[in-house]
């Protein structure tokens, strides 16, 4: 599992890459509250590295769209893997959170928002 986070305009952008399954969902639910949660409320997941994503990994999704909206914020996704996006288009997940095909588009997204 690999995470990080930049800043971009405003905006957390937390990339993850490797595999995302029950066995890995507490650490990325721990990174998100340490390191993204308290500093934003406009956050970008990026999952261009991401290989795999679980029914774990949507759940995870899900809390943290639920954290950024009770905040007064959101959350986006962007760089969805074709493997991971038929996940969330099967979940219907797509219909709760936005997917963009770029970061850039993801960020760009908020100023759109706040018009």
């Amino acid at each position: 599992m690999k995470l990080s986070v930049q800043q971009i305009g405003g905006v957390s952008v937390l990339n993850i890459g490797g595999e995302l399954d029950a066995r890995t969902a507490p650490q990325v639910t721990s990174f998100f509250q340490e390191k993204v949660a308290s500093h934003s409320t406009k956050i970008v997941i990026n999952l261009k590295g991401l290989e795999y994503s679980s029914s774990a990994g949507i759940r995870v999704f899900l809390g943290m769209a639920r954290e950024m909206r009770n905040q007064g914020g959101d959350l986006r996704i962007a760089e969805v893997d074709p493997r991971v996006d038929k996940v969330f288009r099967l979940s219907k997940f797509d219909k709760i959170v936005k997917i963009f095909p770029a970061v850039e588009d993801a960020v760009n997204s908020f100023q759109s928002d706040s018009k």
